[in-house]
Parts: structure tokens; sequence; C-alpha cells
């Protein structure tokens, strides 16, 4: 059949990132790029790569901009990939080959590795880190999540691919931090859209949890200091997302 491939990319202001990303896929029949608003060099340097460039500013939140991405597309078969994120040529070789002669109904995770504050991390729940990337379009979409995007492909045969997707995210602690309470603040206030109300305590009590969790259920500690960090940062992380969500709903309640 020899199924062609559409390489999908949502961006904003990744001039430092995205073009290792790009160079990394250049083997896709077509490579898309969604950005939001760019105000560096991050279109110039796509331009050079792809002439599929499209910017829509009116920001819908992750999920949904992955599905406006995808329907841009002129191919089904998608590869979702962020663009701080690299494809090894043994990767690319591997998706090429298990896309050939796929089915419609069939989707292909990746296994993400990621590489944080100059280390890659092996454990801590960050790793295996297995997600669904790869689909026909006609069978699956993204869901329409503010964050934590996915792709909705529930009972779908998963071929789970052998070989690395690396994940250079931030190497600046302080713009990491800015965008985990960014996340918490799409979080409260999607829950808070559905009519859901935030408890200190329950923020609490998960934000411990979530410590526990992250370090010594999923083995952080195997990971040093960063496995550490990342728990803490789990447990700040979790709970900004209730404590928002409470004061929220108390602020508006006032007006």
């Amino acid at each position: 059949m020899n199924n062609k491939i559409s390489v999908c990319i949502i961006c904003k202001n990744e001039e430092k990132k995205i073009e290792a990303c790009l160079q990394s896929v250049m083997w896709a029949d077509e490579i898309v790029v969604l950005d939001s608003g760019s105000s560096d060099g991050t279109l110039a340097i796509v331009k050079k790569y792809t002439d599929k460039v499209f910017v829509r500013e009116d920001w819908p939140g992750f999920g949904e901009q992955k599905r406006r991405a995808e329907a841009l597309a002129t191919n089904d078969w998608i590869f979702s990939i962020d663009a701080d994120e690299v494809v090894p040529e043994t990767l690319a070789l591997e998706i090429q080959a298990a896309v050939s002669n796929a089915n419609t109904e069939q989707v292909f995770s990746v296994n993400r590795l990621t590489h944080f504050c100059g280390e890659f991390v092996y454990h801590s729940g960050w790793y295996p880190d297995k997600l669904p990337r790869i689909y026909n379009r006609s069978r699956y979409r993204y869901n329409q999540n503010m964050v934590h995007e996915s792709l909705e492909c529930k009972d779908a045969p998963i071929t789970d691919l052998q070989h690395n997707l690396l994940h250079y995210t931030f190497s600046d602690l302080n713009v990491y931090l800015q965008k985990r309470t960014g996340y918490a603040e799409a979080w409260a206030l999607e829950k808070y859209n559905k009519g859901k109300k935030g408890s200190m305590l329950k923020g609490s009590l998960s934000a411990v949890f979530a410590f526990i969790r992250h370090y010594f259920l999923r083995r952080g500690f195997l990971d040093g200091r960063i496995g550490f960090l990342i728990a803490v940062i789990q447990f700040q992380y979790t709970f900004n997302k209730y404590a928002l969500l409470k004061f929220k709903y108390k602020d508006t309640k006032k007006h």
C-alpha cells in the first residue's frame, strides 16, 4: 500500500528547538506546522523545511490545536510530534516500515525518552513513556482537552515501536516551572467550566501522594537529584491545580 505520512507539529516561540525536530522528520511525505503566534524566529526556521505553514492565534487548547493541525494535512496517516522532540534515524526507519502496509485501524505508539535539566530520565514515571502518536485520521482524532491532550483510540490495536523518541524538554528550570503553573491554571479552568470545585484538603493529600508515586512507586530515587526534583515539582503542581480551582470558584462567588 505504501501509505504516506504527514508529520504534524504545533508550536509557539520554539526557535531554539524546532530546527532539530524538523531536521529529524525530513523523511516524511509532508510536514505540517501550525503556529499559534510566534514572536521569535520560529516561522523563519520552519519555512526552510516546509511550505505547509499555518498560523492560528486564537488558542483553543492543546487538544483542539492538534485537531486543527491534523485537519490541514493532505495524508490520512498522521505522526503527531512536538517541537521539542527529535526522531532518531532508527525510529524513522521503524515508523516508515510499520506504516507502509498498515490498515486504517492500527495505531502505533512511540516510547518517549525525556532529557531534562541536562540528563535523560529513565524512571520517575517519565520512562517508559509510551504514547500513541501515529494514526489514521479517518478513524482516530485527538481529544479536545485544554492540556494533557491524548489520541482518542480506545479499543484500537496499538503496536509499540521499539526505538526511542527523544524529548528535549526544558534546560531552564525557571521556564519549566512557569509552564507547569500554566498547565495548572488551564486544568483549573477546564474543571471550573465543568462545575467542579477545589479543595485544599484534597489538594494537599493529592500532592503528597504525587510525590510518593513519582519518587518511590515509580522509582524516581534511581534518577538521583533529578528524580527528587521531579517528585517535588509534581507535588507543587498537583497542589497548585486544586488551590487554583478552589480560589477560582471562591472569587467568582464574590461577584
